[in-house]
């Protein structure tokens, strides 16, 4: 039992940075003090990081992600190296999981994948890929995963306009441009072919959630055409089901 508290130390310190980039990349577009989502004051307290996780000038709490987000990477930690992937090294995993995850959460909190983190991502999936499958492989998984989403990216923008023609609020796009440049580091980790199962595992579970959300909101009565949701976190998932998980 004592052995898997160096494990849940990794955990909490990587999750405690994934939150504190999650709120501080979007906001400043580099690594700067961390700024209270409600006041917009700078914070220089632990406090604020690590517990109670609330603002000293406002008193406005972090909210339930932040909590989320710490325990999950504790388990992931203890999971990962009681179970490490077949694939890639533990140290090379967790690495690759602490920047999916501040990936994922900003997309979520705010639909967007910075190009900040798409450049780091496409550099450390560019030497992660040359490790696992050389650099043919490599730069051609990359290649394809880039150029199937900017495919998909454009034709989403062709059936938005012609679906949603003189609708008020309609979105302008079905996908994002991040969620191009990831398909392109996805490609990148993956490799040749495996670039392939990734994508059609994140179009496929992205369907699901989709449809699921569509019909939650069509019964609580709020839908409406601007509905979406992120994507990037179901290319991020494909990225890990074909490197943990198979």
């Amino acid at each position: 039992m004592l052995a898997f508290i160096p494990l849940a130390v990794l955990g909490w310190a990587t999750g405690a940075l994934v939150n504190y980039l999650s709120d501080a990349l979007p906001q400043t577009r580099r690594f700067s003090q961390p700024i209270c989502r409600r006041c917009g004051r700078p914070q220089i307290n632990l406090g604020y990081l690590a517990f109670p996780k609330r603002c000293s000038a406002c008193g406005n709490g972090r909210g339930l992600r932040a909590w989320l987000v710490e325990a999950g990477y504790i388990a992931a930690a203890i999971l990962t190296w009681l179970a490490p992937g077949n694939h890639v090294s533990f140290l090379a995993g967790w690495l690759l999981l602490a920047y999916l995850g501040v990936v994922t959460v900003i997309d979520i909190e705010h639909r967007v994948i910075l190009h900040q983190m798409s450049l780091v991502g496409a550099v450390g999936g560019a030497a992660l890929g040359g490790i696992l499958h050389g650099v043919p492989r490599t730069l051609l998984g990359g290649v394809v995963g880039f150029a199937i989403m900017l495919l998909l990216y454009y034709l989403g923008i062709w059936v938005v306009r012609l679906r949603y023609r003189n609708v008020e609020g309609a979105p302008e796009e079905g996908l994002g441009f991040g969620d191009v440049n990831l398909s392109g580091i996805m490609g990148l980790i993956l490799g040749w072919p495996a670039v392939i199962a990734g994508l059609t595992a994140a179009i496929l579970s992205a369907g699901l959630a989709s449809l699921i959300y569509l019909v939650i909101m069509l019964f609580k009565g709020r839908y409406s055409a601007s509905l979406a949701i992120p994507y990037g976190p179901f290319l991020v998932l494909g990225i890990v089901y074909l490197l943990f998980f198979t």
